[in-house]
């Protein structure tokens, strides 16, 4: 995302300026080597453009630093910049997907989720980066608890609220349990220990 007055209208446009005038261009996101940081370290890796990044306590925070001008870029959940982008201060540049977001209804302008490239169709090679949101339970709790609640939030998930809710803040509907849930997590454990391992951000 870039500021609504912006002078960068792509994402290439974007990192030819980074690459012009290294660490120039600040990014905000929500705390110091979290996720936001890891991407718009990712992001400089993969493409030899290189930002400052900093670290806000919030997506939130980092939405209103960059409808007020102060940042120059976030890489914020589309949802956390929704408001902003209907009010024309912020402009969404590209996505990290495999494919374009479900189109949903308008939302700034005649513009939705779907009319957003691609961030690897804009110079980033990146196919995919996600926050996925867990349900955890102790440690120990019987198979049958386990069982219960996974079946609970399946129903939950195919409600039509639930579908309205990811419809109009652009989320994946991706229901992910057991072995399956669990490879998705040592993958993205082991992509995201790379980056910290480089950036030496591991403690011991």
């Amino acid at each position: 995302w870039v500021n609504g007055e912006s002078p960068y209208k792509s994402a290439a446009e974007l990192l030819a300026a980074a690459k012009e005038k290294p660490g120039a261009l600040k990014f905000g996101g929500s705390q110091s080597k979290d996720v936001d940081q890891t991407l718009v370290t990712m992001v400089g890796e993969a493409t030899g453009a290189r930002f400052t990044y900093i670290p806000f306590k919030s997506g939130n925070e980092a939405a209103v630093q960059l409808a007020g001008g102060h940042i120059d870029g976030n890489t914020n959940n589309p949802n956390e910049n929704r408001g902003q982008w209907q009010a024309g201060m912020v402009r969404p540049l590209c996505v990290f997907a495999t494919q374009r977001l479900p189109a949903g209804p308008k939302v700034s302008g005649d513009l939705g989720w779907a009319d957003i490239p691609l961030c690897r169709d804009e110079g980033i090679p990146i196919d995919s980066y996600q926050m996925p949101r867990a349900v955890w339970l102790p440690g120990g709790v019987p198979a049958e608890a386990t069982a219960f609640y996974t079946e609970l939030l399946r129903k939950v998930s195919e409600t039509p609220e639930w579908q309205d809710y990811l419809a109009k803040s652009s989320q994946s509907g991706r229901f992910l349990t057991g072995d399956e849930w669990q490879a998705y997590i040592r993958a993205e454990q082991d992509r995201v220990r790379a980056v910290y391992q480089k950036q030496g951000w591991l403690a011991g």
